[in-house]
């Protein structure tokens, strides 16, 4: 005679039934047709970009980074379609003008929402975010050609950059140094499309030169005799005087000050750099250009807007560095600031836009890159 099994023994049967569904992962393991196990239901994991352990949590002078690198846009290599276009004139008959471009910026080739810009011979990508309350542009040009890299110097007081693109048929063009200023006192080694403008001494400022190959060279508080023996002295087509320089060679340039100043305190007359920071306002939070070289003819804009624009935005220049440093410039330059940072594609201005008429401001000259695709 067959035994039944007592209650209590199919009472923990149910018990145990109800249980395994708690007690089992929900990626059920399943074989499939070639007896492989295959993981059912589960979500990929992102894949976290590896830190930076060289990265600091604070700039040299005290400003703490409030960004990630995985918050900033990432560099990208673009091989034009023609990358071997005749070069354009460049140099003018006179000293101050250039040649004028043969070829006006192609109206198709603009990308939609003001994005930027590409044909065979020229790339423009321009992507925003916000970075510590600040709007930061990050514009990526590629050149087929140094000919296409070029600068104007406007007459009488100046003007803002984007009254004159249509007239130079610039595709982007930015400001380029205080050329005009008094604060400088004519001062400089100064090259514009292959004309030496001047070549009087100076040793406060530092200097961008870009040579025939549209290669960057900077020099930290250059005298006109530095400028003279530096190797690519020869072939300058371009030269700027303002700084402070943010990156050389892929490290940021840490500023000399006597007695450090705390993070927006102005810093000491005592040395060349101290100097240099008064005289260019290193140490303010406000507009910047700055124009960096992240390979053979490529190029990197980072243009922050000021506290008119944004809630407590504007940077110092140390933060400039460590944002040109974090996108891997090999080389950094900060140029004119305030309200005569100027970004404009076409001829329409793209940064500070309604901040009480100061993005008119008139400025002396302006760099540009014009597409070399008839």
């Amino acid at each position: 005679m067959k035994q039944k099994k007592p209650i209590l023994w199919w009472i923990s049967l149910l018990v145990l039934l109800l249980v395994i569904p708690f007690i089992v992962p929900s990626a059920v393991m399943d074989a499939d047709a070639e007896g492989e196990a295959v993981l059912e239901d589960l979500e990929e994991v992102p894949e976290v970009p590896a830190a930076d352990p060289n990265r600091p949590e604070m700039t040299y002078d005290g400003w703490t980074i409030g960004w990630t690198l995985a918050d900033l846009p990432a560099y990208e290599p673009v091989t034009l379609e023609n990358p071997f276009p005749d070069a354009l004139p460049l140099g003018g008959p006179k000293e101050k003008s250039s040649t004028p471009v043969p070829y006006a910026p192609h109206e198709d080739s603009f990308l939609p929402d003001q994005a930027g810009y590409l044909d065979s011979t020229l790339s423009v990508r321009i992507e925003t975010r916000v970075i510590m309350n600040t709007k930061v542009f990050f514009t990526f040009v590629q050149i087929a050609d140094p000919s296409q890299l070029r600068t104007e110097v406007f007459s009488g007081n100046g003007t803002a950059v984007h009254n004159k693109t249509g007239k130079f048929k610039s595709v982007l063009a930015i400001n380029g140094d205080w050329y005009y200023a008094d604060e400088k006192g004519g001062l400089g080694y100064i090259f514009r499309n292959g004309h030496n403008l001047r070549k009087m001494r100076f040793g406060e400022f530092d200097g961008l030169f870009i040579d025939v190959n549209g290669d960057f060279h900077i020099l930290r508080h250059a005298k006109k005799e530095d400028v003279e023996a530096a190797p690519f002295f020869g072939s300058i087509l371009h030269s700027f005087v303002f700084g402070p320089a943010l990156v050389i060679d892929g490290e940021i340039v840490t500023l000399n000050y006597a007695s450090m100043p705390k993070a927006g305190n102005m810093p000491s007359r005592d040395t060349a750099d101290g100097i240099l920071s008064r005289k260019t306002g290193a140490y303010h939070q406000t507009q910047r250009t700055v124009l960096c070289q992240m390979g053979p003819l490529s190029y990197l804009i980072i243009t922050a807007e000021g506290p008119e624009q944004s809630d407590g935005g504007g940077f110092p220049t140390s933060i400039m560095a460590q944002l040109a440093k974090d996108m891997g410039a090999l080389q950094a330059f900060n140029l004119d600031g305030g309200s005569s940072a100027q970004l404009v594609l076409g001829n329409d201005r793209l940064n500070a836009l309604g901040n009480g008429g100061k993005s008119k401001r008139a400025i002396g000259d302006m760099i540009y890159f014009a597409t070399a695709e008839p």
